[in-house]
């Protein structure tokens, strides 16, 4: 068997953990009850039950038993004699023959070493007995027996167990049982156990189900002792089809050859015992590949597989589809595939691709089997009319990966123009799947082949493609689309003009360039000449162009005219571009409710024409991002886990956990945002878009505060304010952010000023335009001028500004201010009113450095309900909270300042203090406590 890496956590099942407490607990109480945990091989049974039982309170008495594979032909009564043994170590012989009838006993034979005096009576004796036994045992303490492999029992422990269940009754007796179902064929004795014993209210059946996408991340991580990655995740999960015992042995077998060997023989060892017909019609499944209709799998069989197909579907390795059967695991069909001779795959391949031919000439499936018969040219004419017929259905994957098959066939004497062709549909099929990597070295090939000077257009195109994707890996399409518009001069060709045109304005916009981008849109949505295509790509730049100016109607209204005209053209992607980008408005404009439920629809969308991975990753970072404001942040990561699960381009992904840091640091997971943090900066580089630097320099801040790097923060935001007011242009909406993490930066480093009152009024005057065109900025706006004022009136005003954006983190953070500004003028009710409701919203968003700071200010401000401290000096938890500020080396107008005291207040507890601590002066007091550990209290 292989060595697998099994994860230290039990993951995935706390549903059925949860109903095998309640189900002890009810035993514990006097009333026994029956579990059966049922499920396939390796889905967890015994895991589920040694973790269970492992964790039961009271000190139960386990008692286990296993059956043996060969059980139910051979020795009766294994499980159960090794139950009894079990009993016999608690209790030792003495006690166990005191336990036993004194004239013989029935249970004799199976502890011959007793040399006990057999009995007659039959099996209702020896029944009896064994219950006796239990019964006694469950007076000491509650009783678990465990009976592990059902599948495999012999038919006299079947009776007793079924026994058991039904006439335990009043014990302290919990009855535990494991059945591997994929084992029992029709008519196996434990269908009939199962079936009876299910008709039985009081018995409680657990059938364990296969992992979700999720929970497989969540073992992964367990295992590795750190997050998985999603798309591996997302990979094994699909191949293990969420088994986790085939979980692990993937995550342990990696590529190595005796990895993968290993893991081999766990598959086969799952199908050995089949019979001859049922595992050739494994094999014949198995080369299909994937889900076989029952008519073609009529057709390709010598004879009627009915009997065989029974035996699989009976024995779980087959499940019935609604118009097929497909292998229940795909590694289980990669294990049998691999075990098939070279001669049987061809043979096998080749039956399939004459079927497949007599009914189509242009499938994906003709093509492999072709290829996988030893028949290259029938192969290479299969992919390539499968290909466009892929292109037609949306299906950019697979026709990416059809069109690399035809150019891995390619021959070598074909001509080169043609294999240009090939490759140019293989780089838009690669644009249109998110495969960005693998388009930009098809766009290279293809462009080394061209003639630029004769073939300016084909280049252009390419050029143009290259650029696009070159901006989705590092941002550095500009040039390419540039050169690529030039090579298209007025006049040569005005639709190939106005596309790259409008490409390039795109690639401007991402980079805040606005005039730029607005005059190659201009001239681009001129030359569209009525071609609704054309005309969308333009019209998504004139959007862009209106929300930077803060114009939202006109934004949203162009955005739905790009929409209008995309539909009609059929350009789906700038279709999801113009909804990506109106979920932006919205969300900027405090809308998010609205940019929800748009973007959700159209990730749906994305997901019908094929273009999740391409388009998707970034309708979900805005969907996230909105949920994430809206304070929905395990909501907002599910969405982003989705997304990154598909393997969107680097800077797609590298964004997505940009979100995924930003929930990290407000829960206080420093180390993870930071890691994150370091991921975008390798994928982005020097060329970060211009919206996206405000976000990253606002996060780095809260990172390096969080951390106590005062001083690099302070250098982080300097810098970055300098480049603000330096600029002709200003980002109101993202520029607004870094403000309110640099107010909220200048509370965490309250002793003195990090940043001149002048840099932070200048950038204050540089928003006040963007006040009234965007919430969030009047929000940022009122929430500086509390900062600046620190009056009780102007942090309410903040208070209501984001009460009114629905922004629940923005809201509990301003509330905790305003409840400090209350306890500057003595108004505790209103202080512990604020703090009430900020301290509810931060525990709902699981925000805990805001919650230690609700909690320190609650505490010092004297408003939480006074605890018994114990110490040795009789100092009261007031006393010990002036004691730690003291130890500070702050003065008494000092500590009244932060405690919200008055002066004569903080001197009368000194005095206290000093005199219970028996010490005369400030310092020796703060040694002592240092020493004795009193700060720490």
């Amino acid at each position: 068997m292989p060595t697998t890496i099994v994860s230290p956590e039990l993951v995935g099942r706390s549903d059925e953990l949860a109903e095998i407490l309640a189900a002890y607990e009810k035993a514990a109480g006097g009333e026994s009850v029956t579990v059966l945990v049922s499920g396939e091989a390796g889905i967890g049974k015994s895991r589920l039950t040694s973790t269970a039982l492992g964790s039961l309170p009271g000190d139960p008495l386990v008692l286990s038993g296993g059956c043996l594979e060969l059980g139910a032909g051979g020795t009766p009564w294994v499980p159960f004699v090794a139950v009894l043994r079990d009993l016999l170590r608690t209790w030792g012989a003495e006690r166990l023959r005191a336990e036993l009838p004194s004239d013989g006993t029935a249970l004799a034979a199976w502890l011959p070493e007793l040399g006990l005096t057999p009995a007659d009576g039959g099996q209702i004796r020896l029944f009896e007995e064994l219950m006796t036994l239990l019964d006694h045992a469950a007076r000491d303490r509650a009783v678990v027996v465990l009976i592990e492999d059902l599948q495999w029992a012999d038919a006299s422990s079947r009776e007793l167990f079924v026994y058991l269940a039904r006439n335990l009754g009043p014990r302290a007796v919990l009855l535990v049982g494991t059945v591997r179902t994929g084992d029992l064929v029709a008519g196996h004795p434990t269908r009939q156990l199962l079936g009876e014993l299910g008709r039985r209210a009081e018995i409680v059946q657990l059938e364990l189900q296969p992992l979700s996408r999720q929970q497989v991340g969540a073992l992964l991580s367990a295992i590795e002792g750190q997050p998985a990655h999603p798309v591996v995740s997302a990979e094994i999960h699909q191949r293990s089809a969420g088994n986790p015992l085939f979980v692990e042995a993937l995550r342990a077998s990696g590529t190595s050859p005796a990895g993968l060997a290993n893991l081999t023989t766990l598959l086969l060892d799952r199908v050995a015992d089949l019979s001859p017909n049922a595992r050739q019609l494994l094999e014949t499944i198995a080369v299909a590949g994937a889900e076989v209709t029952d008519d073609l799998l009529s057709e390709v069989c010598d004879s009627e597989p009915d009997d065989a197909l029974r035996e699989l579907i009976e024995r779980n390795q087959l499940v019935a589809t609604a118009d097929g059967y497909a292998i229940r695991h795909d590694l289980i069909r990669e294990a049998v595939y691999g075990s098939l001779l070279p001669g049987q795959r061809r043979r096998l391949h080749a039956r399939y691709a004459r079927v497949l031919a007599d009914r189509t000439n242009s499938s994906a499936a003709l093509a492999e089997h072709w290829a996988a018969a030893g028949e290259p040219a029938l192969s290479f004419q299969a992919a390539w009319r499968a290909a466009a017929v892929a292109s037609q259905q949306h299906a950019y994957d697979e026709q990416l990966n059809l069109l690399e098959r035809v150019l891995t066939l390619w021959s070598a004497g074909s001509p080169a123009q043609e294999r240009v062709d090939v490759l140019l549909a293989a780089v838009e099929a690669a644009y249109a799947a998110g495969r960005s990597t693998s388009g930009v070295a098809y766009a290279t090939e293809a462009l080394a082949g061209l003639d630029i000077a004769t073939e300016s257009a084909r280049a252009a195109r390419l050029l143009g493609l290259r650029g696009l994707l070159r901006n989705r890996i590092d941002n550095s399409g500009i040039d390419d689309l540039t050169k690529a518009v030039e090579l298209v001069p007025p006049g040569a060709d005005d639709a190939l003009r106005s596309r790259l045109l409008s490409s390039l304005a795109y690639l401007h916009c991402i980079d805040g360039l606005q005039s730029r981008a607005q005059t190659c849109a201009a001239e681009a949505y001129e030359l569209a000449r009525g071609d609704d295509s054309l005309r969308a790509a333009a019209l998504l730049v004139f959007g862009w162009v209106d929300d930077r100016n803060g114009d939202v109607q006109s934004a949203l209204k162009q955005y739905a005219d790009c929409r209008a005209a995309a539909e009609a053209g059929g350009d789906h992607y700038t279709y999801l571009t113009a909804v990506q980008w109106a979920g932006l408005t919205l969300n900027k404009n405090g809308r998010r409710e609205e940019a929800v439920a748009l973007i959700a629809a159209a990730q749906q969308s994305a997901e019908r024409w094929g273009l999740g991975r391409a388009r998707g990753s970034m309708l979900a970072q805005n969907r996230a991002y909105a949920l994430f404001y809206l304070g929905r942040w395990d909501e907002a990561l599910d969405v982003v886990d989705d997304a990154l699960a598909d393997g969107p381009p680097p800077r797609h992904d590298a964004a997505l956990r940009f979100l995924v840091a930003q929930i990290a640091c407000r829960r206080g997971d420093l180390d993870y945002a930071g890691e994150l943090i370091s991921i975008a900066e390798d994928t982005f580089g020097d060329r970060r878009p211009a919206a996206f630097e405000h976000f990253f320099t606002s996060l780095r801040v809260l990172v390096l505060a969080g951390r106590g790097e005062l001083d690099a923060a302070e250098k982080v935001l300097a810098d970055h304010f300098d480049k603000v007011l330096a600029s002709n242009d200003i980002l109101y909406y993202e520029t607004a952010w870094v403000l309110l993490v640099a107010v909220y930066f200048e509370r965490l480093s309250r002793s003195h000023r990090r940043q001149p009152a002048t840099r932070l009024t200048e950038v204050r005057a540089r928003l006040a335009d963007g006040e009234s065109r965007w919430p969030t900025v009047a929000a940022v706006l009122r929430t500086a001028e509390a900062a600046e004022s620190s009056t009780l009136k102007s942090w309410d005003d903040a208070v209501a500004a984001w009460r009114a954006l629905a922004e629940p983190y923005e809201l509990a953070m301003t509330l905790t201010a305003a409840a400090s500004a209350a306890l500057a003028t003595s108004n505790k009710p209103g202080a512990r009113l604020r703090l009430t409701e900020a301290q509810a919203l931060a525990t709902g968003l699981s925000a805990k450095p805001l919650l230690t700071e609700i909690a320190a200010l609650t505490a010092r401000a004297g408003l939480a309900e006074t605890p018994v401290v114990a110490n040795s000096y009789g100092l009261t938890a007031r006393e010990l909270v002036v004691l730690k500020v003291l130890a500070r080396g702050l003065s008494n107008a000092e500590i009244a300042r932060e405690l919200f005291v008055s002066t004569n207040t903080v001197a009368t507890h000194v005095t206290r203090i000093l005199r219970k601590l028996s010490v005369t002066t400030r310092t020796e007091a703060a040694a002592l406590a240092h020493g004795t550990g009193l700060l720490t209290a």
